[in-house]
């Protein structure tokens, strides 16, 4: 069972009671509660839907949620075989067509050249990440894994 402090995707297998809401405050503006770890994110519609551009829109959460899991179930899997990864970054994109989410694209840097065996490791274990899994099979990912020489 999950604790209060848990988010809900660290308890596979349960169901949780709420933790989190969306009040929609104005103008395409929401405001976003994470209440066990009191925090909030303030979002807006993206400029199709009226938006101002000066905050996040959910499609930007969408994308970068997908790159920040790669990174995190990557680097999850690296500590375990006692690798390093600590630095790598994630440069992410997307593609709307017709308001949908066509494409997502991240680039991943890793900081240093690992063993060929090790790459390959890290590489499919990012790919369980549960929110790729989760993302719609119409919408094309593209991960490019970039290892310096």
């Amino acid at each position: 069972m999950c604790t209060i402090k848990e988010s809900p995707c660290c308890c596979s297998g349960t169901t949780t009671q709420s933790v989190m809401e969306v009040l929609y405050d104005k103008n395409v503006h929401t405001i976003a509660y994470h209440h066990p770890l009191k925090k909030e994110i303030s979002l807006e519609g993206c400029s199709a839907f009226g938006g101002k551009g000066l905050d996040l829109n959910p499609v930007d959460l969408l994308a970068l949620g997908v790159g920040s899991c790669l990174l995190i179930v990557m680097g999850k899997t690296a500590e375990s075989e006692n690798l390093d990864i600590v630095g790598a970054k994630a440069n992410v994109s997307y593609d709307l067509v017709n308001y949908q989410v066509a494409a997502i694209t991240i680039d991943l840097y890793l900081p240093k050249k690992l063993a060929s065996e090790d790459q390959t490791k890290l590489e499919a274990a990012s790919k369980k990440c549960p929110v790729y899994l989760a993302v719609s099979p119409g919408v094309k990912i593209t991960v490019n894994y970039h290892w310096p020489n």
